[in-house]
């Protein structure tokens, strides 16, 4: 049969090619089937692994989302961050109240107690005239060395505390400021007139006093106001609209004032007004209107304006200058209002965003909480512990700095901040300014949270009462915070140089820092005291705010820049004054410079040579006189403070003072200016302590500077020994500033700080940070280097926290007490 069909198959050729045919079809579609098969189940598989990979991306992304866990514990989430240390109920350091500033209820029952005291004639200073007696201030008088010495250190009874009243006393005959000091401050029962420190007597001469509202509020109306009315024309003309006059709302001209005001206490009391538009950054929009104002003693009857100038001309009054203006006698000037927006002296941003895409930057977070320890005003950090206060007039003041808790400075406080100007035009040539006189500790307005000071800062409020009859709490006007500073505080990489290593160690530079920012009018003064862990102390002043403006035209170009249209600035100094108080080892100290020189010597292993090479000159300086510093680069000193008490080597233990900003007083020491704050004429002066040579300046030298209250070279001329005595250090430091285009709108802080050091040498046997367990040691586990030990001393390092939300809380008001 199968023969058969073979046959008839051959027999016809067209069956079998049709055959052929189908089978070769049924074959492409068999394999296109397959194809479809395969290519359907590699898409599903390949959907299933995409999907499995998106669900393993979302656990890891949810992983690594930073939020606070439910109760359920999970360790795998990423928890809050600990609060860290806190201080214990009802826990009190010893130097609790000893220096803390007045309360609230502290300078009210000063000032109603003095207020009642009928003898002293006092008027409260909402009612008061520049003929009135009246309180200006109130504030603490920190207590005397040796009896809180004694109290702190268990050996004496909790000193009294008192308070410091200044009376401008323009009813007497001579006027006079007087000082009272009352106490006890919670309920006073007595008071008595204060010695004032420098010249010693019960009294300051009137023209010497401080500016204060009083005086600027008559001043105005006395003088001011009358003048501007007779100017108003002028000025309108003159200045695009703008004027000066009593309840002005637009179009405003405000005044600034030079200082000092007159040369000597006891004949004059005159300064220089300047009129500037009233506008965002007022201080750079001044025009060319000045007044010459005399305001010496009580009697406003004799106060007048002795000379005017206008567009570079000088004028004997005010109705001169009117009347040659309305005449057409004189040059006039017009000085168009700026337009272009945003203002030039403004904050309003502009130019390039930076970055492109608005991003945050890197914030700093406390992983384990807060490591240090705050109780009133009493910090503890590390081995630190310290004390603060702010002087109402001269700023911060810290008090029994101990590490481990041995005293090593008594006192560090700011005594005084000046600026000296140069220039053609009388602002800024006259302005010569000693900020004490503008009351700097009041100055320290509310901080901004993550701009002034990190989000991990906690605040303190300040309360003050200066030149109002209440007193003002200034709410978070000082911060502290710790820092990692990105740099190590030490470090070492040791090499093998066979292509490993021995070992790397190295401990992060994490640090303490106590912070106020003053703003005395234009300048803001960054204010930061820094507590190392290795045992050193950094002081550092940081610059920003608006230069001091004054009018612009080519007579001012060989003391400035143009800045802007119609703007410069007059190159000035800023010079800072602080006092150290050390107590290396107790109170008896001696003080010496160990001068690195040069020695030219025959070589020990080779006659026929020589050598030069440094060598060290100690010289331990007898008295005062010896011991003031003046730096030459020739002859670069340590200067250090020591104590007989020795190191495990037998070294006597040191703190030397390291100045990192000098900066020379130009000015010569008979000019009239240099006696109100003759401490800048040295780099750093060396005093026994007396408990009436407490402080370098004081608030009455500005408006006194030929015969001021207080004269720095008065406290070296009696010439102490200063061998094995209770010594005080006067550190000065300062720059100079060229006021320059970068500085609109305002200075920044970046290349205008100034430092000084204060730093163990000898002190201790080793370097104090090595007890950190914040360092971290890296050894290799085998020859080849192919692991690694690392030893973190048992600081964690386990996984992340979220921080605390701190929202920006900002008021800018300060609050009636």
């Amino acid at each position: 049969m199968k023969e058969e069909q073979e046959e008839m198959d051959a027999n016809q050729p067209m069956m079998k090619t049709e055959s052929s045919r189908k089978a070769r079809c049924m074959n492409q579609l068999l394999k296109w089937k397959v194809l479809a098969i395969t290519f359907i189940i590699v898409s599903i598989a390949l959907l299933i692994a995409l999907i499995a990979v998106a669900m393993t991306l979302r656990k890891i992304d949810e992983k690594h989302q930073r939020k606070i866990p439910e109760s359920r514990g999970d360790d795998n989430e990423v928890k809050a961050c600990l609060e860290g240390f806190s201080p214990s109920p009802g826990e009190s350091p010893r130097s609790a109240g000893v220096f803390d500033d007045l309360t609230v209820n502290e300078i009210i029952a000063v000032r109603d107690y003095l207020l009642h005291q009928t003898e002293l004639n006092l008027t409260k200073i909402e009612q008061a005239a520049i003929n009135s007696n009246y309180i200006t201030s109130v504030q603490l008088l920190p207590p005397p060395k040796a009896d809180t010495l004694a109290y702190l250190d268990g050996k004496g009874n909790k000193p009294e505390r008192k308070a410091i009243a200044v009376v401008f006393r323009g009813g007497d005959d001579p006027p006079v400021v007087k000082e009272y000091l009352v106490s006890p401050v919670a309920v006073p029962t007595k008071y008595v007139a204060r010695k004032i420190p420098g010249k010693h007597l019960d009294y300051v001469p009137f023209n010497a006093r401080p500016y204060d509202f009083v005086e600027y509020i008559v001043v105005n109306q006395v003088l001011v106001n009358n003048a501007s009315a007779r100017l108003s024309k002028l000025m309108v003309e003159s200045y695009d609209g703008y004027s000066f006059y009593p309840g002005c709302t637009e179009k405003c001209l405000t005044i600034r004032t030079t200082a000092p005001m007159g040369f000597t206490s006891e004949a004059d009391r005159h300064h220089w007004i300047t009129f500037a538009r009233k506008m965002t950054g007022e201080y750079e929009h001044t025009v060319d209107l000045s007044l010459l104002v005399d305001h010496a003693g009580a009697d406003i009857s004799k106060w007048k304006i002795l000379s005017v100038i206008y567009n570079n001309q000088t004028f004997a009054s005010v109705d001169e200058l009117v009347e040659k203006y309305n005449n057409d006698a004189i040059d006039k000037i017009k000085i168009p209002a700026p337009t272009k927006k945003p203002l030039f002296s403004s904050y309003e941003r502009r130019g390039d965003p930076q970055p492109a895409k608005p991003m945050r930057g890197p914030e700093l977070y406390e992983p384990d909480g807060k490591r240090y320890l705050v109780k009133g005003h009493h910090v503890s950090y590390m081995s630190w512990s310290f004390d603060f206060r702010m002087d109402s007039y001269s700023g911060m003041q810290l008090y029994d700095i101990r590490f481990n808790g041995d005293r090593i400075i008594y006192e560090l406080s700011l005594q005084e901040a000046a600026a000296t100007y140069g220039g053609y035009y009388p602002n800024p040539s006259w302005n010569n300014y000693l900020d004490s006189n503008w009351a700097l500790g009041t100055a320290s307005w509310e901080l901004v949270r993550g701009v002034d000071c990190p989000s991990t800062a906690m605040f303190f409020d300040l309360v003050h009462m200066v030149w109002f009859g209440r007193p003002f709490t200034f709410r978070n006007a000082v911060c502290v915070f710790e820092m990692n500073t990105g740099k190590p505080l030490r470090r070492h990489y040791d090499s093998d140089y066979a292509g490993g290593y021995n070992f790397y160690g190295g401990m992060a530079n994490q640090l303490l820092v106590l912070r106020t920012i003053a703003t005395p009018g234009n300048y803001d003064y960054v204010f930061d005291f820094i507590f190392y862990q290795n045992g050193v102390v950094e002081v550092q002043t940081s610059a920003s705010g608006y230069v001091y403006g004054s009018f612009y035209d080519s007579n001012s170009n060989p003391y400035s820049y143009k800045l802007h249209e119609h703007l410069t600035s007059g190159t000035h100094d800023h010079l800072f004054s602080y006092k150290v108080d050390l107590d290396v080892g107790g109170r008896k100290n001696s003080y010496e410079t160990i001068e690195i020189g040069i020695e030219n010597i025959t070589e020990r292993w080779f006659p026929n040579r020589t050598r030069i090479q440094k060598v060290l000159k100690r010289s331990v300086k007898s008295a005062e006189l010896d011991a003031t510093y003046k730096f030459n680069f020739d002859t670069p000193k340590y200067l250090n403070f020591f104590s007989d008490v020795k190191n495990s080597m037998g070294v006597k233990k040191g703190y030397r003072i390291q100045l990192e900003s000098i900066l020379k007083q130009l000015y010569p020491e008979d000019w009239m200016i240099t006696p109100m704050m003759s401490w800048s004429l040295y780099q750093m002066a060396v005093t026994k302590f007396k408990e009436n040579e407490t402080q370098s300046s004081c608030i009455y030298n500005m408006n006194s500077p030929t015969d001021p209250q207080l004269d720095f070279r008065q406290y070296l001329l009696d010439n102490d020994s200063i061998i094995n005595e209770d010594l005080v250090a006067w550190v000065t430091i300062g720059m100079m500033h060229v006021p320059h285009s970068e500085d609109i709108p305002n200075t920044a802080t970046a290349a205008n700080a100034v430092s000084f050091f204060i730093r163990p040498f000898n002190y201790f046997d080793e370097d104090p940070s090595m007890g950190s367990t914040n360092a971290i040691l890296i050894t290799p586990t085998d020859a080849s280097s192919s692991g690694q030990n690392v030893q973190r001393y048992g600081t964690p390092d386990g996984p992340q926290c979220m921080p605390k939300k701190r929202d920006l809380d900002f008021n800018g008001t300060y609050i009636h007490g």
